[in-house]
């Protein structure tokens, strides 16, 4: 599908007429809605002052109520028997007329002295179902399918013989039809109409024909509606209800916003017909010609080094223009580098459209693998599935699945990929995987280096690893066997002298039938003594491979035993202060450890220290940041500054060929790093011990308490 062009001067013209419309339409939108919040502002405030006006006129309503029955109450208080009747009391203090409701609670009687055409009888009994407080009440009454509006007021009738309450009196105003009081707000704040609506139902209002469509206005607060404005006032009641009062007055706002509109919509049009003209010609002079020039400029300069460019009337461009011309030259240059470079590590590109499958291998990556040209490999969308070996392919697949879901920033792996001969080669592959903006994979680009010589290489060393490894093994046994032969010395002596003298008691015919059981049963304890140690030689050498949660203390307090005279012998004192540490590892590796450097210490003590001198091995261990940390020192003067680098090195000794392989020590370290995931480090230390103070070498096994 052709995809359309437009002309850098048709898109300039419409850009200059959208945003001068999109200008001139926010001008507009700003101006309108300013207008519109102030006139707002002011509505509300016009409403606000309808409102206070509105409470003053109900005030003085209720003010007139409360006078009313302050008189009454006051005069009923007063009354004496013989006085003249209740009623003839209130005609004197006041003319029924002035209120719709007029009666007395007492006795838990209902007295109505009404004079009203309302059923007023049915109202009052309606109210007192109410419980009201006492003082003024503005509530909602509903007889059937009637509601009333009433404004009441109510005094306490004291008897002032007895202090008590003997009454108490109501005088309400029922506002239905009321048209004197919703006539008194019409008239003070100015309005068209006032209407008072409790619920969908109409109590009170000035209109005298016209109603209004209440369910238009109940929810709102504001309503413009033709030539008038509806403001809408909530006023809660007594009896937890509310009504809502409605004020109608003349909108001249609309008609005058109108008005301004058209005159500033024409003073628009003026300014976008104008601003039009004078940008297009600016900018088709200042922009588009320069800007079309510098694009022709720039397409030649790609092809050809030496094309001029015409200078124009913007600086900018200009400066632009050489600057590009700079750029040009160097990418070209860098592009050469960036060819040279390629040829020059000897790796091999590969760049694959993961949309299409379509494929790119660079000159060194066919050569590395024998061929001469792509054109010789047969189903190249294949070639990498055919040629990767298959004992490597699902690992493989699998990190390259990863990282082509994201997983991964970098793809990395090594892996046998088969030549044009037939052959395996060992490749390593680093690439990236791009994606498109919806995140799905489009393309890989990467290289492949020939690392064959290098794992040959690698495979040999461990070959001999392996065998430093088998060779350190063997030292450790002889050394373990010297220390079982110490071990072994004085119970075998022990088992002679008992067989030696039972023989000879045989001979002699001697019968001590006790002693001779005492004597077998000692010969049976060492040889089960002699069995344990056995038993700890071939679980030293023949230890499982197997992740493992084990005690250090244990662990070493339980294999120490079998070296105890060989350090002993020499009149060593090993300190031990070992905490209860579980860990998770591989425990009799780190015990091989453990005995090789207390066999160094041994040996160091041995040549540098006199009989006489005191010879100590400490031995400590302890947590330190999630790490078990176990230290062993000793007290023969520290190792020598020019040899300390080289005693982690295979096959170094300071010991006769006799003595030592050079070995411990460098298979410890690679068990520690290997295994372990740890550390092995020495320092020559001073420290103070029963007040004496000492010198020697001090080692430290740092180890995670988790081996994973």
């Amino acid at each position: 599908m052709i995809r359309k062009k437009f002309s850098l001067t048709i898109i300039n013209s419409f850009s200059i007429i959208i945003f001068l419309i999109v200008l001139s339409f926010g001008i507009s939108i700003w101006a309108y809605f300013s207008t519109e919040k102030v006139l707002d502002y002011n509505l509300r405030q016009y409403f606000n002052q309808t409102v206070n006006l509105t409470k003053i006129i109900v005030d003085n309503e209720k003010d007139n109520l409360d006078e009313i029955t302050f008189k009454i109450s006051k005069l009923l208080s007063n009354m004496e028997e013989k006085d003249k009747s209740i009623e003839d009391l209130i005609d004197d203090a006041t003319s029924t007329d002035q209120v719709d409701l007029l009666y007395l609670e007492k006795d838990e009687q209902l007295i109505d002295y009404s004079n009203s055409l309302f059923d007023t009888q049915t109202i009052i009994s309606l109210i007192s179902k109410e419980k009201l407080n006492i003082g003024n009440s503005f509530l909602v009454i509903t007889n059937k399918d009637e509601k009333f509006l009433i404004l009441l007021s109510s005094k306490r009738i004291i008897d002032e013989k007895t202090g008590r309450v003997s009454a108490r009196l109501y005088a309400g105003k029922i506002l239905n039809d009321n048209f004197s009081l919703v006539n008194s707000i019409k008239v003070n704040a100015s309005l068209v109409e006032v209407y008072v609506y409790y619920k969908d139902d109409l109590i009170a209002t000035t209109a005298k024909d016209a109603l209004i469509d209440f369910n238009l206005i109940k929810d709102k607060e504001i309503v413009k509606k033709e030539n008038r404005l509806y403001f809408n006032k909530r006023v809660e009641l007594d009896n937890k209800d509310f009504i809502n009062v409605i004020f109608i007055t003349n909108n001249s706002t609309i008609s005058l916003l109108k008005n301004d509109f058209i005159k500033a919509g024409v003073l628009l049009f003026l300014f976008v017909v104008v601003s039009f003209s004078f940008l297009y010609v600016f900018t088709n002079r200042y922009f588009i010609e320069p800007f079309s020039k510098l694009l022709n400029f720039a397409k030649e300069s790609k092809d050809n080094k030496l094309v001029l460019y015409e200078q124009s009337n913007i600086l900018e461009f200009d400066n632009f223009a050489i600057n590009l011309k700079s750029i040009i030259d160097e990418l070209r240059e860098v592009k050469e580098q960036y060819a040279r470079a390629i040829e020059g590590v000897q790796d091999g590109l590969w760049d694959l459209d993961l949309t299409t499958g379509n494929a790119y291998y660079s000159r060194r990556y066919l050569e590395m693998l024998g061929y001469n040209s792509q054109d010789e490999i047969v189903d190249i969308k294949n070639f990498w599935r055919r040629s990767v070996h298959k004992s490597d392919y699902k690992k493989t697949l699998r990190k390259l699945s990863n990282h082509l879901k994201g997983e991964t920033s970098f793809y990395e792996d090594n892996y046998r990929f088969k030549a044009k001969d037939g052959s395996y080669k060992w490749l390593r592959i680093r690439g990236k995987v791009f994606f498109d903006i919806e995140g799905k994979p489009i393309r890989m680009t990467g290289f492949h280096t020939d690392i064959d010589e290098v794992i040959k290489l690698q495979k040999d060393n461990q070959k001999k690893e392996q065998m430093i490894y088998q060779q350190s093994k063997l030292a450790s046994m002889g050394e373990m066997i010297g220390n079982i032969a110490h071990q072994w010395r004085q119970p075998l002596n022990v088992i002679s002298t008992i067989s030696s003298s039972q023989i000879m008691q045989i001979e002699l015919k001697i019968d001590k039938k006790e002693e001779t059981i005492k004597d077998l049963n000692k010969i049976v304890d060492t040889v089960q003594y002699l069995s344990t140690i056995i038993d700890k030689f071939r679980n030293f050498f023949n230890p499982n491979k197997e992740l493992e949660k084990f005690n250090i203390e244990d662990i070493i307090k339980e294999n120490i035993e079998i070296f105890e005279t060989s350090y002993k012998s020499y009149g060593i004192n090993l300190i031990t202060k070992l905490e209860p540490i579980e860990i998770i590892g591989y425990k009799f590796e780190l015990m091989q450890v453990v005995i090789n450097i207390i066999n160094n210490a041994k040996d160091a003590i041995q040549s540098r220290l006199s009989s006489e001198d005191k010879k100590y091995i400490f031995m400590k261990n302890y947590i330190e940041e999630e790490k078990a940390i176990i230290k062993i020192s000793d007290n023969a003067g520290g190792i020598r500054k020019n040899i300390k680098e080289k005693i982690y090195e295979p096959y170094f000794t300071t010991k006769h060929k006799s003595q030592g392989t050079g070995l411990g020590l460098y298979m410890s370290s690679e068990i520690i790093k290997k295994h372990f995931k740890g550390q092995l480090y020495n320092e020559t230390i001073e420290y103070e011990y029963e007040d004496v103070k000492y010198k020697g070498e001090e080692f430290t096994i740092v180890i995670p308490i988790n081996v994973k």
